[in-house]
C-alpha cells in the first residue's frame, strides 16, 4: 500500500506539470497557426500558387484566404493536429465514476465556494473563486486526475488509491505526452519556434510541397 501511495503521488505531481506544458504549447500553438498561416500565404504568392485552387481541399473553398482565422491548419500528414486524440480522451472520461468525481468536487466546494469567502478581502477572494472554477470546470469534463490535483493542493483527503487507477492515469499522462508531441511535431510550431528565416523557408517550402502532394 504504502508503494501504492507513492507511486499515485508522484503521479499527480507528473500529471500536474503535464497538464501546464499542455496548456502552454496549445496557447502558443494557436499563436503559432495564426502567424504561420499569414507566411504561408505570402509564400504561395511569391512562389506563383493559387491557395485557393491548389491547396485548399474542395469542400472547404467557401474558406477565402482574405480570412485566414477561418482555415483549417493542417498538419505534414493533413490530418488536423488533434484528430487522433479525441477518441482517447472520450474513452479517458468515460472511464471516471460520476459519483466519484460529484463527491470529491463536493470535498474541494466545502472549501473554495465564493459564499464563504463574502467576507474576505479581494485578494482571498479571488483566489478561492480561481480554484472554485478550476474544479468546477474539471468536474464538468470529467476529469477525475485534475480534481485530485486540486484537492492534493487543498489538503482535502484523496480516495483510497488502487492498481486500477494508477493505470487510468498512467494512460492520460501518456495522452498528454502524446497530445504535446504531435503539437511539437507540426510545421507551424516548427516555423513559429525557428529564429533562422533561411530554416523557416526551408520548413514552410516542405509543408507546402507536402499539401501539394495531398491535393494531386
Amino acid at each position: 500500500m504504502k508503494r501504492l501511495q507513492a507511486k499515485y503521488k508522484k503521479l499527480l505531481l507528473e500529471l500536474e506539470f503535464l497538464y501546464s506544458d499542455l496548456e502552454y504549447h496549445e496557447d502558443v500553438f494557436d499563436e503559432a497557426k495564426r502567424e504561420f498561416q499569414k507566411f504561408l500565404f505570402l509564400y504561395c504568392d511569391e512562389e506563383g500558387i493559387n491557395y485557393e485552387s491548389d491547396i485548399i481541399k474542395e469542400e472547404e473553398r467557401q474558406v477565402k484566404v482574405s480570412d485566414p482565422e477561418k482555415v483549417v491548419f493542417r498538419d505534414e500528414d493533413g490530418n488536423t493536429s488533434d484528430e487522433d486524440m479525441e477518441k482517447q480522451t472520450k474513452d479517458l472520461e468515460k472511464s471516471q465514476k460520476p459519483d466519484e468525481i460529484k463527491k470529491l468536487f463536493k470535498k474541494i466546494a466545502t472549501k473554495t465556494h465564493p459564499d464563504k469567502f463574502s467576507n474576505a478581502n479581494l485578494a482571498e477572494k479571488t483566489l478561492n473563486r480561481q480554484i472554485f472554477m478550476q474544479a468546477k470546470n474539471a468536474a464538468e469534463e470529467h476529469n477525475y486526475f485534475k480534481l485530485q490535483q486540486i484537492a492534493r493542493r487543498l489538503g482535502v483527503e484523496l480516495p483510497q488509491i488502487d492498481p486500477k487507477r494508477l493505470k487510468l492515469m498512467e494512460k492520460e499522462a501518456k495522452r498528454v505526452k502524446v497530445k504535446v508531441g504531435r503539437i511539437q511535431k507540426t510545421a507551424a510550431w516548427q516555423w513559429f519556434d525557428e529564429e533562422n528565416q533561411e530554416k523557416r523557408r526551408k520548413i514552410m517550402t516542405q509543408y507546402v510541397k507536402s499539401l501539394l502532394r495531398k491535393h494531386n
